[in-house]
């Protein structure tokens, strides 16, 4: 279990790396297409990036998929299209670091609750001490190390835009668990980027031909490219292994790294220096998730196991 553990944690981190530029992008491509057709692009190159993978699999699981229609068409709507529309909404109202902070601390709690409720994945002092930990390390890296300014945050549309998409998240991680089984993550992926893809395709051409024309350019062709097949395809299997082997609880938490992540990569790719808030609040988001992921005993594993 505890090779279990780690593993698990390695591929949360790893996803949750790629992923955090996605806010970063989604913000710097409000002028080259809305969101709809952002997130079509995103989900039409996954579904092509994913197909080559999945096709064999696709066949010999294909009376499962028709089995389970209503379990497919859910998590494609809600986990695909609905979650990554409201991302890139999201990003034409607020900024990168307040759509990370929202995303990240709100879906962890939501998988927590949601988890414990449906999947039976009992809720440990660890769990709730490092789920605590780390909203209060993400807070105080969004109040630069002074919390008197949380005083004077409001909450603005696209806030709570993501604060939806949070949810729509965390859900999606507590059913990935309910997956039917014979299921393999290829083809289970395929299903769902698809069935994205397929949602927004009509709403998509309204907006480009009514609301916002897309602006085809090679700035646009990158960040597709980066969204769909990093953020899609790499991501979400890394990180369906993930909560295969950790749980959506445990899984979700390590999200509450994005904002501190996407802090890093403006040093990085911005040139902007470190401060004390972003280390300290480092420190403690990573305290948290030590506490959240450390081994438990052999009789609390047996106890934390979820039926099936």
């Amino acid at each position: 279990m505890r090779k279990q553990n780690q593993l698990g944690a390695i591929l949360a981190i790893t996803s949750t790396i790629i992923w955090s530029g996605n806010f970063i992008v989604s913000r710097y491509a409000v002028h080259l297409a809305g969101p709809i057709s952002l997130a079509f692009f995103r989900w039409t190159i996954a579904s092509l990036t994913m197909f080559p993978f999945a096709y064999i699999a696709i066949k010999n699981e294909w009376p499962i998929f028709k089995q389970n229609k209503l379990y497919f068409f859910l998590m494609g709507l809600v986990g695909i299209a609905v979650y990554n529309t409201l991302i890139y909404t999201s990003g034409h109202y607020t900024t990168a670091i307040n759509m990370a902070l929202f995303g990240s601390t709100v879906h962890p709690v939501v998988s927590a609750l949601l988890g414990a409720a449906l999947i039976n994945e009992r809720l440990h002092w660890k769990n709730i001490t490092g789920m605590a930990l780390c909203i209060f390390g993400t807070i105080y890296l969004l109040t630069k190390g002074d919390l008197v300014n949380i005083i004077h945050f409001k909450i603005g549309s696209g806030d709570l835009l993501m604060i939806l998409a949070g949810c729509c998240f965390g859900t999606y991680n507590v059913f990935v668990r309910k997956k039917p089984n014979g299921i393999s993550n290829t083809s289970f992926l395929f299903c769902l980027f698809t069935l994205g893809a397929i949602f927004l395709f009509p709403a998509a051409l309204v907006e480009m031909k009514y609301s916002q024309p897309v602006v085809y350019n090679t700035q646009l062709l990158w960040i597709v490219l980066y969204i769909g097949i990093g953020n899609s395809t790499i991501s979400y299997l890394i990180w369906n292994m993930a909560i295969q082997k950790i749980g959506p609880g445990k899984a979700a938490l390590f999200a509450t790294l994005a904002p501190l992540l996407s802090s890093y990569e403006a040093v990085l790719f911005l040139g902007e220096t470190f401060n004390k808030a972003q280390i300290t609040s480092g420190l403690i988001i990573v305290v948290g998730i030590l506490i959240n992921t450390w081994p438990t005993s052999n009789k609390t594993i047996v106890d934390q196991t979820p039926s099936k």
